[in-house]
């Protein structure tokens, strides 16, 4: 009777001792940001990771995102079977409708209440380490395809217009200018129209500038032609050193009612730099000036002159966009062939500049005493519109 009364209390101890101690066990699920949770390891199936915890249950998380940290398995326990056994009641008999299920690496969870075994205790193997998936890597981007240079098929050699078209243009491009144009009507005791057009193109270079200026001027007094002259003038400029310069200044006149006679004038002269600057210019010189006339009736004789001459030129920027010029020659000791041996010729010009490309003009133009009388001298004041390129 008292061996069956032990036995009673040693399975009582079981079943309320040992269910109580299952929850000592201390194991940690980790998680990848940081995050524990401590509790008991049940097993790993199907990449999950199946975890009783102390305060949240059941867990189920991915193997990817979570590991266990096992610390202290507990000693093995006895099953159902072996209580009956020592209480000498009937075993239970098994369940076949239950599938085996694969060992873990935790100890396996035990079904209904589990008692201490009375043999010694023995230390079960220590649990395989939980397995870890390693990170996935993208896969490396291939790079992109070097696309090759288009090779250029060679041009076909341009036509002779083309490249000398391209040419001028490469050559015109240092080249600025003005058109001018003036008009005047005039209705009283005659009725007098006067027309001028002129062209001036000019360019610079480090040592040396050129200028070419043609000029037409027509002019008719009630309906008869009275006044019908083409000009052209120019000048070729090259300075040495630091202050003088040399120059050749052609002038080419055709006079088709006045004088009737053509005439060029030729001036070669050598001067010096009194002021260079970009707001104020003022050059002196001396020059050889020769004139040659031939006139339009080819019948009769043909005249050549030539005279010694002073020249200034003076060239000012004032404000407000104006610049004033003025040129003036005066021919003195004449080789005694001409009528003259003295002769003035000045021509004066004041240029407002109302837009980068629109102009207006004042000239005032004046010859007195020509070497030769054929070519009339002449006083001129005009007023211009020009366009500036």
């Amino acid at each position: 009777m008292s061996s069956t009364v032990g036995k009673l209390v040693f399975a009582a101890f079981c079943v309320v001792v040992l269910p109580s101690a299952a929850g000592l066990r201390a194991d940690v699920l980790k998680f990848k940001n940081g995050d524990q949770v401590h509790g008991a390891f049940v097993k790993k199936e199907g990449g999950q990771i199946f975890f009783r915890s102390d305060q949240f249950g059941d867990l189920s998380v991915r193997e990817a995102d979570a590991t266990v940290e096992i610390t202290s398995p507990l000693a093995p326990l006895v099953t159902e079977t072996e209580v009956a056994l020592a209480t000498g009641e009937k075993p239970k008999p098994p369940d076949a409708e239950k599938p085996a299920t694969a060992p873990s690496a935790a100890p396996p969870k035990p079904e209904g209440t589990a008692v201490a075994a009375s043999a010694p205790k023995t230390t079960p193997p220590k649990p395989a380490p939980p397995k870890t998936t390693p990170p996935k890597t993208a896969p490396a981007k291939t790079p992109p395809p070097v696309e090759k240079p288009a090779v250029e098929k060679p041009k076909p050699p341009a036509s002779t217009i083309a490249r000398l078209g391209k040419g001028f243009i490469k050559w015109w491009g240092g080249w600025h200018g003005r058109i001018a144009f003036s008009m005047s009507s005039i209705h009283d005791t005659a009725d007098r129209s006067l027309y001028l057009a002129e062209l001036r193109v000019k360019r610079t270079w480090k040592h040396d500038e050129v200028q070419i200026e043609p000029r037409y001027e027509f002019r008719q007094d009630n309906n008869v032609t009275a006044v019908d002259i083409f000009k052209v003038s120019a000048y070729w400029r090259h300075t040495f050193g630091e202050n003088w310069f040399a120059e050749y200044r052609p002038a080419y006149q055709r006079d088709r009612k006045g004088s009737k006679a053509e005439q060029l004038e030729q001036q070669f002269g050598v001067g010096r730099h009194i002021l260079k600057s970009k707001q104020h210019r003022l050059h002196i010189g001396m020059a050889e000036n020769a004139f040659n006339t031939w006139p339009l009736n080819r019948g009769l004789p043909e005249t050549a002159h030539s005279m010694a001459s002073l020249f200034s030129e003076a060239s000012l920027q004032l404000p407000w966009r104006i610049t004033v010029t003025d040129r003036g020659s005066w021919y003195c000791l004449g080789n005694g062939d001409a009528t003259s041996d003295t002769g003035w010729q000045n021509t004066f010009e004041l240029t407002k500049k109302l837009t980068n490309m629109l102009s207006f003009s004042f000239r005032y133009e004046l010859r007195v005493d020509n070497p030769d009388p054929r070519v009339a001298d002449y006083e001129n004041t005009r007023f211009l519109l020009g366009f500036n390129f």
